[in-house]
């Protein structure tokens, strides 16, 4: 039986998906402090008023999420991805506004890593909008972003599918 902990926790962020990606497919990982998804059922009331119980009926489902990156720069032979790919999906230096060009592929692994003896990848990959992002910087802290994002459409993949 294996556990994990936040240390084997990863934020990759990739073009648009349309199919589970590769491990090729997410190479671009950003330094993470932490990250968390929730998804939500919305239930319709369909109780008759001659009902004294209340019934349900599954409605639609929405997600959404958060992150904690480290702000960085990518120096020779660094992988990280550069904070002006991520930023410029809402913070803008235009008059355009945020269009569906900004949506970005998110892959979030919460445990195995491909490659490493372990044949299962613990991914969890969609495509979203980043909704907040918001720049701390402290003294004597590291520079921190942290983001919130609404999924767009279905889950592309899940842990273990």
């Amino acid at each position: 039986m294996g556990f994990y902990t936040g240390r084997s926790g990863r934020l990759f962020l990739t073009p648009i998906l349309l199919i589970p990606p590769t491990p090729a497919d997410v190479e671009a990982v950003l330094k993470i402090r932490d990250w968390s998804l929730e998804t939500t059922l919305e239930l319709l009331e369909t109780t008759t008023i001659d009902s004294a119980v209340k019934r349900y009926t599954p409605g639609m489902v929405s997600s959404s999420g958060s992150a904690t990156v480290m702000y960085y720069r990518s120096e020779p032979g660094d992988v990280g991805v550069q904070f002006e790919q991520l930023l410029n999906r809402i913070m803008k230096t235009s008059n355009a506004g945020v269009s569906e060009s900004d949506r970005v592929g998110i892959v979030l692994r919460a445990g195995a890593q491909p490659g490493l003896g372990v044949d299962v990848k613990d991914d969890i990959a969609f495509n979203a909008y980043i909704t907040n992002a918001s720049i701390t910087v402290g003294t004597g802290e590291l520079t921190s972003v942290s983001l919130q994002f609404t999924v767009d459409g279905p889950f592309i993949e899940l842990i273990d599918s």
